[in-house]
């Protein structure tokens, strides 16, 4: 018999306790959250990260969120490795590196990521982090949107250009749409 993994157990235990979410309870799910991962719990990483990033329970820390989702992702938390793709091409929690977050995003994509795959799109019609491509811009942008990605399909089928652009003027660090 296998022993039970502690950082599994720490990680449904928050679970429970944030379905009855409450603020009064948020402390106690960041700490249950902070036990599972510091068993390296990829689930519990990643959560953290996002509660870290939002500030939810805790103080808003994007470094911390970073570094949680970083943890996550060498862990093969796909989750965390776009949101880690998302802050390393804008620089939230982490020096900007475009090429880091390119590397990220077909990584993802590789591994079966359809927002990926839109996001490889966007960064090689803008040459972000990659060398500006039209036509593997167009191909992947295209694919996305016979798989049904939102955004892809949001774009005109005879508009090549991806709606969101390189940096974002809207509040919000994950949510940027074109201006109009």
């Amino acid at each position: 018999m296998q022993a039970p993994d502690p950082g599994e157990s720490y990680y449904r235990r928050a679970q429970t306790v944030a379905g009855t979410y409450g603020s009064s309870n948020a402390v106690r799910i960041v700490a249950l959250l902070e036990e599972a991962a510091s068993y390296e719990h990829p689930d519990a990483l990643f959560e953290l990260g996002n509660w870290h990033h939002y500030g939810i329970g805790v103080p808003r820390d994007d470094r911390k969120a970073a570094a949680c989702w970083e943890r996550a992702a060498t862990c093969g938390h796909g989750g965390a490795a776009f949101n880690l793709a998302i802050a390393y091409e804008r620089g939230i929690g982490v020096p900007r590196d475009p090429a880091r977050a390119f590397a990220l995003y077909e990584a993802r994509y590789e591994a079966g990521d359809v927002s990926a795959l839109y996001e490889v799109g966007r960064c090689a019609y803008y040459g972000i982090g990659t060398p500006r491509d039209p036509a593997r811009a167009r191909a992947a942008l295209e694919r996305a949107r016979a798989f049904g990605h939102p955004e892809a399909l949001c774009d005109a089928a005879d508009d090549a250009e991806p709606r969101r652009m390189p940096r974002p003027n809207v509040a919000g660090p994950f949510h940027a749409t074109r201006g109009g």
